[in-house]
C-alpha cells in the first residue's frame, strides 16, 4: 500500500530513520496530483471532469501548463507505484500471503468502490449534468447501467489490485525456489539502455492505445514505466538500493532531467506544433516517437534526483508532516470534487487563467487536507484510510 504506517515497519527495515523521507515524498506527490488536475482545468492538455478554458486557443498559459503536466506525467504516478511496492517483500514475509492479500484488498478495494459508486458519479453529475437531469436519473442511466465507468484517479487503486494479485501469484509459484542474486544500483549505461528500451516499448504500445486511452480507464500507453517502477520498488527494498545511489550518478541524472525538459516543446515546434499539427499521443509518427523517447529520461532523472534529495533533506518528521502524511491517502480520494467546486466558484470571474490556476490549486490543497482530516475522524475510517 502506498499509504503505509511508518511505525508499523520499524524494526523490519535497517534504516529506520529513512522511512520518513518516503512519507514526505508521498505527501509531495499527492499535492502535485492536485495541482496537476487543476492545471488541466485551466489549459493543460489532457482530460478532466470540468475545464474552464478554451483549449483550442493555444497561448502561453496553455503551452506552459501543458509542459508542466507532461513533466509531471512522466514520473509522478510511476514513483507512486515504486513507493507502493517498496514494502511488498517485508509485508508479505511478515504477514503471509492471505493476510497480505486481504489487507491490501480492504485498503484498496473499499476506497475504490466508494469513489466509483459515490464520489466519482456525484462529481460528474454536479459538474456537467445537474441542470439536465436529476441525480437519481443520472445514476439510473449511467452508473447502475455501467454505461460509463467512474474510476477517475482511483484507476491507480484498480491497477494496484491487479499488481498485488500478480505479486502474490508470483510468490506462491516460486515459493522458496528463487533466490535473488546481489544487484548493485544500476549504473549510468544501464539506465540509458533502460530509458531507450522503455521509450520504444511505450511507442509500440501507443500504436494501439494512445495516451489517455485504455480499458477500464487504465491508460496503457503509460504502463510500461509503471510496471518497471513497480518491479524496481520490490528489487530496491530487497537490494537496499536507496542506500547505494552514487552521488555522481545523482548529479548527472539531475542535469539530464533539467536538460531534457525544454527538448519536448522544441521538438513539437520543429515538427509543426505551432501550426496545430500535434499528435504526440500515439500512432506511427515522429512526434509520438519523440514523446515516448523523451519521457523515460525525464522520469528516471527526476525520480533519482527526488529520492536522493528527500533522503538528504527530508529524512525527518514533525507534527505538520505527520499530519499531512496521515491524510494524504484521503486527499487522493476526495480531491476531484473539491477541485471541481473551486473551479465552478471562480467560473466567470474575470481573471487570467494562470491566476485562477494558482488560486484554485492553493484553495483545493488546503480544503482537501482539512476535509481529509475531518473524514478520518468518522468511525472505522482510519481502518481503511
Amino acid at each position: 500500500m502506498i499509504w503505509y504506517d511508518v511505525e508499523k515497519y520499524k524494526g523490519d527495515y535497517k534504516l529506520n530513520q529513512r522511512l520518513f523521507f518516503l512519507d514526505n515524498i508521498r505527501v509531495f506527490l499527492t499535492i502535485l496530483l492536485v495541482i496537476f488536475h487543476t492545471s488541466i482545468a485551466y489549459g493543460a492538455a489532457g482530460s478532466w471532469i470540468l475545464e474552464d478554458v478554451d483549449k483550442s486557443d493555444v497561448n502561453a498559459t496553455v503551452a506552459l501548463l501543458t509542459i508542466f503536466t507532461a513533466v509531471c506525467q512522466s514520473f509522478f504516478m510511476g514513483l507512486f507505484f515504486f513507493i507502493s511496492s517498496y514494502f511488498f517483500p517485508t509485508s508479505y514475509e511478515k504477514k503471509g500471503a492471505f493476510r497480505f492479500l486481504s489487507g491490501r484488498l480492504v485498503r484498496l478495494g473499499i476506497p475504490l468502490l466508494t469513489y466509483y459508486f459515490v464520489i466519482g458519479p456525484m462529481t460528474v453529475w454536479f459538474a456537467k449534468f445537474r441542470d439536465q437531469q436529476t441525480l437519481v436519473q443520472f445514476y439510473k442511466d449511467n452508473v447502475w447501467s455501467f454505461r460509463w465507468t467512474f474510476f477517475g484517479p482511483t484507476w491507480f487503486l484498480e491497477a494496484s489490485i491487479y499488481f498485488t494479485l500478480l505479486y502474490v501469484l508470483f510468490r506462491f509459484v516460486i515459493r522458496d525456489r528463487f533466490k535473488m542474486r546481489s544487484m548493485l544500483f544500476p549504473n549510468g549505461k544501464t539506465l540509458v539502455v533502460v530509458a531507450i528500451v522503455l521509450g520504444l516499448i511505450a511507442f509500440v504500445v501507443r500504436l494501439i492505445y494512445p495516451t489517455g486511452t485504455g480499458p477500464l480507464e487504465l491508460q496503457l500507453g503509460y504502463f510500461p514505466s509503471y510496471i518497471l517502477l513497480f518491479i524496481a520498488g520490490i528489487i530496491a527494498q530487497k537490494q537496499r538500493w536507496l542506500e547505494q545511489i552514487p552521488e555522481k550518478l545523482q548529479r548527472i541524472w539531475k542535469w539530464v532531467a533539467i536538460g531534457m525538459i525544454p527538448v519536448l516543446p522544441l521538438g513539437l515546434i520543429l515538427t509543426g506544433g505551432l501550426e496545430g499539427d500535434v499528435h504526440f499521443e500515439g500512432g506511427f509518427n515522429i512526434q509520438a516517437l519523440f514523446y515516448a523517447m523523451w519521457e523515460p529520461f525525464i522520469c528516471l532523472g527526476i525520480i533519482i534526483s527526488m529520492l536522493s534529495f528527500f533522503i538528504r533533506r527530508f529524512n525527518k518528521t514533525n507534527v505538520l508532516s505527520k499530519w499531512l502524511s496521515e491524510n494524504a491517502y484521503t486527499v487522493y480520494l476526495i480531491h476531484p470534487p473539491i477541485i471541481v467546486g473551486w473551479t465552478l466558484a471562480f467560473h466567470g470571474i474575470d481573471l487570467p487563467a494562470i491566476i485562477k490556476w494558482i488560486i484554485v490549486s492553493a484553495l483545493s490543497i488546503a480544503v482537501c487536507f482539512i476535509g481529509a482530516s475531518v473524514i478520518r475522524m468518522l468511525p472505522y475510517a482510519r481502518r481503511v484510510l
